[in-house]
């Protein structure tokens, strides 16, 4: 017989007076994991507000254990039994990974550093964590920090963890990694909360499947319905393409500027899009394995199994790989640690991407104040000399995308663009994108970002 752990009913989150999340029903069982997809990351936020206990609700009632709670006696519960491991990790970056498992829960005074150690050692060891635990948390890996977050809400006995946006920060091995771990946990009596603003992988673990949007639950899918199609189907906003059409590439079609016919590989099966000059394609892709095949492809790393890709007409493998490079822009995953040049200053990271095109333009200062002059409604005149360490994440950001605004390559790839730890720099990324089509650049990105489709226009694509 199902155990009920955890129930609202018609709650409403609010946020400065204004709600965000009205009439909301939830019920949450012992061992069943309970799914919730999100429009949007406020209303991610507000929801783990009220989950941690440090946001009363505006109305409604809730039920801990099928016995109705106040909210005063709601934050208790809510600290002893419940935890959050989202994309913005809780450890203490100056604290050893030992320290971060017990320091609420065994001061050094009741319990030595040295029997401290030997516990974490051996609760990271059961489930095959190879840490050293007298490390500081800032050098783990990102999945060691997910991971270590998680065993540390089973070692304080939490009922219920909200995980969210999470397993898109990870590569396919970490992912796989992460998976195992979650079933270990489950074992052990936890049950999983999963919340998500656009990554959906993690949804294959639930029982069911609660779909917001606009604030209010629209519809709760159910065993074999927890899909994509169904998901896609619910938010009613995504163009799907359910068969996509053939295309024969012509020569003589000069805005086309990338195709894919009939393309099939171990992770795709029969993908056909065509591309044009000034125009968007979003390609969804349902894992990370996904997109780093397509990225192969893109960057001439390895051909597909079946089925051509043609850029501008001409099969992409005949052609050279060097003048290949210099006609497509990639912007990939983390562009600020993947694509800076941190010891230059502003300006030399403009001209890097244009010196590809016309040699000599990093030297010369006819083009850099030439560069000054063409973006001086982007950046302010006074970062192009500084460091680019040194100035704010937007500019960086501007900078990430102006280069390419200037160099006008015959295709930008953009990998992951929309942030996940940062939204507030996604409006500096869809505005310089569109600014990119309005310079006739094609731009194909790929991503499981399924907030995207609503933040900027353009064909959609799930694989």
């Amino acid at each position: 017989m199902k155990k009920e752990l955890f129930r609202i009913y018609n709650l409403t989150l609010s946020q400065q007076q204004i709600p965000l999340l009205t009439n909301l029903y939830l019920q949450v069982f012992e061992n069943e994991h309970t799914g919730i997809l999100f429009n949007s990351f406020k209303e991610r936020d507000i929801f783990a507000d009220f989950l941690s206990g440090t946001l009363c609700p505006a109305g409604g009632r809730i039920y801990y254990r099928e016995h109705s709670v106040s909210f005063s006696d709601y934050v208790k519960i809510a600290r002893a039994n419940f935890a959050l491991v989202m994309e913005n990790s809780r450890l203490m970056d100056n604290l050893t990974v030992y320290e971060n498992l017990f320091y609420e829960q065994f001061p050094s005074i009741w319990i030595s550093a040295h029997k401290q150690r030997a516990a974490a050692q051996s609760l990271l060891s059961r489930f095959n964590l190879n840490i050293n635990v007298t490390q500081t948390v800032s050098s783990l890996s990102q999945y060691e920090r997910i991971a270590l977050e998680l065993i540390k809400a089973l070692s304080q006995k939490k009922t219920v963890v909200f995980i969210s946006n999470i397993s898109s920060m990870l590569d396919s091995t970490e992912y796989g990694l992460l998976m195992t771990l979650l079933t270990q946990l489950e074992e052990c009596g936890i049950t999983f909360l999963i919340g998500e603003t656009f990554d959906t992988q993690l949804f294959r673990l639930t029982n069911t499947l609660h779909i917001i949007k606009n604030g209010q639950i629209i519809r709760i899918l159910t065993g074999s319905l927890i899909c994509q199609k169904e998901i896609q189907k619910s938010l009613g906003s995504y163009s799907v393409i359910n068969s996509q059409q053939i295309f024969h590439p012509q020569n003589g079609s000069s805005d086309t500027a990338l195709q894919f016919q009939e393309v099939t590989d171990i992770f795709l099966k029969n993908l056909s899009f065509t591309l044009k000059k000034g125009k968007i394609i979003k390609i969804f892709c349902a894992n990370s394995s996904q997109a780093e095949l397509l990225y192969s492809f893109l960057c001439k790393q390895q051909c597909p199994g079946t089925g051509e890709i043609f850029f501008y007409g001409t099969p992409l493998a005949s052609i050279d790989t060097h003048t290949y490079s210099r006609k497509c822009g990639m912007i990939l995953p983390n562009p600020r640690q993947t694509m800076i040049l941190h010891n230059m200053s502003v300006l030399d990271n403009l001209c890097f991407s244009i010196d590809r095109k016309t040699h000599g333009v990093l030297a010369s200062s006819r083009y850099r104040k030439g560069i000054e002059c063409a973006l001086q409604d982007e950046i302010p005149a006074r970062y192009f000399s500084e460091k680019i360490s040194t100035v704010p994440a937007e500019i960086v950001q501007k900078v990430i995308y102006c280069r390419w605004l200037l160099a006008v390559p015959d295709l930008l790839v953009c990998i992951n663009p929309f942030s996940i730890i940062d939204p507030s720099l996604n409006y500096i990324t869809k505005d310089l994108l569109q600014k990119m089509t309005m310079k006739g650049i094609p731009v194909l990105i790929i991503s499981n970002n399924w907030s995207m489709d609503t933040e900027i226009d353009g064909e959609a694509i799930f694989l």
